[in-house]
């Protein structure tokens, strides 16, 4: 048997062999010939990479070798699929692109799910892959696959990269493409062949180079923002909506003083929720913010999107008869969803001190003064009232209601903490009670919707966040995915709390899926599972908790513990997600 058919040729000869040590390019000739290892290294290192999240594969040791030289620290996983969950926290709690790395075929779909999670939510993420050699297409090479045309459909830029010579470019056009508006995934893959080949840096194409977000900033016409402007002032019920744009553009502080000078609420979702404090007096909150978007008479859009969350912009969710105004940096966003009569194209930053310099010029005390804001505040004041009597309700109750559960974790939570919601169940009563206070701070996700999430964003946000508190509100089917990951957060010294709700189930009871009662296999767990023994075998902090005078005492101690924890709620498995129905207001179906 030839060399060619062993599985180190599938590997190109270098990667699997006994010579895949000496085959890595040596950091002392840097200068002279190195391999496509080092050009990556020095591509994140000036790019700002301060972290890689990666599965360890012989199809990508040139890229884990060059780490270290160029000051960037490997955060080594153990499934790719939270690889690309912790990018992307990273790039929607700091702003700044996400990077992590997969090795060929397996390694690579492993990471599909995350990536499109990051691509849907529009996190600036950049994977780089690694793949059989480009000399064995076709043949049945090792952990041969396509991950440019796998994740085409979702992502926003795709290489496979073919000659030695490109890979600095098309790195860096990854790293462009992730970071303009709209934000999205790239995937670089890198065949064998390729990354192990060493020769001369000077024979790398120019080109491509990467500018800061300062650097690419526009703002819109200025006819259009006075229009703008001029319809906002003229309106009675007037409203913003802040999307993931106002984020990426670091936007949240011209936001609120906007909206403070003209008076007019503002709803802010996705990455944008908390650019107006959602205790701010004019922030409109999800969970009642039907009154005031199905009923405005001008819309203002900043790097909105009316994704099926938003139900599309159509009524009665949103106002069939408003005048909307979009403000996004990307042409094409504008008018998708709803009849933007004025479009302001330009980054949200630029944009919003357009606006407030043009409203300088009007007296905006109609609104201050007008029923739109008094509707407000009742509005407000009668949900929080609501919600208030609903935990009272069921505040005793066993097993644990998730309405005691989200009230007391809020009460317990730093203001500045950063919640990832990784529970179906869990996630609407959490909604209800969690107020966001700066954009960012809330990691859900996304339009993809997957469990499992939770634990590879903690360690991205808690990477990115360093000493400030991270809580992930968790769900038992999620744990089951992405559980192992607690070991990772573990062995790097990454406090987190864990809230799990452990509903022995995956999904509510069919009483309240009656389409299925009867008719199928319940989807239940094996009840009560003691989870935070295995969190505990991880050298985690582990909590049981199974009646509620439990959970006040459970939470202090996973917060002061100072490690990664996890509080096992045993929850009240009748009960689901808020929006199935029932009365809100009743002892046990809510």
């Amino acid at each position: 048997m030839t060399e060619r058919d062993t599985t180190a040729g599938s590997l190109a000869g270098v990667v699997m062999g006994k010579q895949a040590g000496a085959a890595l390019a040596d950091p002392s000739t840097a200068d002279a010939m190195i391999d496509g290892g080092e050009i990556v290294g020095r591509v994140l290192q000036a790019a700002g990479v301060k972290y890689l999240f990666a599965v360890n594969g012989g199809h990508t040791w040139p890229i884990l070798a060059t780490l270290c030289a160029h000051d960037i620290k490997l955060v080594h996983m153990r499934h790719e699929q939270s690889c690309a969950y912790a990018a992307d926290a990273w790039a929607r709690t700091t702003g700044t692109p996400g990077v992590c790395s997969v090795t060929a075929g397996c390694g690579l779909t492993n990471a599909v799910t995350g990536l499109c999670t990051a691509a849907l939510s529009n996190s600036a993420v950049v994977c780089i892959a690694g793949q059989h050699p480009t000399t064995e297409d076709g043949l049945g090479s090792f952990q041969e696959a396509y991950g440019s045309e796998m994740c085409r459909s979702f992502a926003k830029f795709t290489k496979r990269v073919l000659d030695w010579s490109t890979i600095e470019t098309d790195l860096r056009q990854a790293f462009r493409e992730a970071t303009g508006a709209p934000q999205g995934v790239s995937l670089v893959e890198i065949p064998t062949n390729i990354l192990y080949q060493r020769a001369d840096r000077a024979t790398q194409r120019r080109g491509a180079r990467i500018y800061g977000a300062d650097e690419l900033r526009s703002a819109a016409d200025s006819h259009a923002v006075e229009r703008a402007v001029e319809l906002l002032h003229g309106s009675q019920r007037p409203m913003i909506a802040a999307g993931d744009g106002v984020f990426w553009s670091g936007a949240a502080a011209e936001l609120r003083a906007f909206a403070e000078f003209t008076s007019i609420p503002v709803y802010a979702r996705r990455a944008g929720q908390g650019a107006l404090p959602e205790d701010h007096p004019l922030a409109v909150r999800g969970p009642w913010k039907k009154p005031f978007s199905g009923r405005a008479d001008a819309v203002l859009a900043l790097g909105f999107r009316f994704w099926s969350g938003e139900r599309f912009g159509e009524a009665p969710t949103w106002s069939a008869d408003a005048r909307y105004i979009q403000a996004d940096a990307t042409p094409n966003r504008i008018g998708l969803h709803v009849p933007a009569e004025i479009a302001l194209v330009g980054d949200p930053k630029l944009v919003l001190r357009q606006l407030h310099d043009a409203a300088q010029l009007r007296d905006w005390g109609r609104l201050r003064g007008g029923g739109w804001l008094d509707e407000l505040a009742q509005v407000r004041e009668r949900f929080e009232r609501m919600i208030d009597e609903r935990e009272r309700v069921n505040h005793d109750g066993v097993p644990v209601h998730p309405d005691r559960l989200a009230r007391e974790l809020c009460e317990m939570m730093d203001r500045d903490a950063t919640i990832i919601i990784d529970s179906f169940t869990l996630s609407g009563w959490v909604s209800h009670w969690f107020k966001a206070r700066f954009p960012g701070q809330v990691l859900d996700a996304g339009p993809l919707a997957p469990v499992g999430h939770g634990i590879g964003m903690a360690i991205g946000a808690q990477l990115a966040r360093p000493g400030k508190q991270v809580v992930v509100v968790l769900g038992d089917g999620g744990l089951g995915i992405g559980g192992f990951d607690l070991e990772t957060a573990r062995r790097y010294g990454l406090p987190f709390v864990v809230v799990l709700w452990n509903n022995s189930s995956w999904g509510p009871a069919f009483d309240e899926m009656p389409a299925l009662k009867g008719r199928t296999d319940p989807f239940d767990m094996l009840p009560d599972l003691r989870y935070e023994r295995m969190a505990e075998l991880m050298d985690c902090h582990g909590e049981i908790v199974s009646r509620p005078d439990q959970l006040r005492s459970a939470l202090e101690r996973a917060f002061g513990s100072g490690k990664t924890a996890l509080v096992n709620v045993i929850g009240d498995r009748q009960i689901g997600h808020p929006s199935l129905g029932g009365n809100l207001l009743g002892s046990t179906r809510m």
